[in-house]
């Protein structure tokens, strides 16, 4: 998977008209979200040059964003 991209800002609760950086991985063990795919927020920029620039190796691309899953979580209120 691309370690970095560049896109526009977009996520559940929000989307934005700035290039957006983000880094990609993988939850660890001890989240209740352990082994899917983890987006975080680097920083965000008015232009795509802009971002380009601050991050190089970045790949630009349309919107990564999903949603995760929470069927695996009881539906007690702890």
């Amino acid at each position: 998977m691309v370690d970095q991209t560049i896109e526009r800002g977009r996520g559940e609760t929000y989307a934005s008209d700035r290039w957006t950086v983000y880094e990609h991985g993988v939850y660890d063990r001890d989240s209740v979200l352990s082994g899917q795919s983890r987006r975080s927020w680097l920083d965000d920029f008015d232009t795509l040059e802009e971002a380009q620039k601050a991050y190089p190796e970045a790949v630009v691309c349309g919107s990564t964003y999903q949603p995760p899953y929470l069927g695996h979580l009881s539906d007690d209120e702890d």
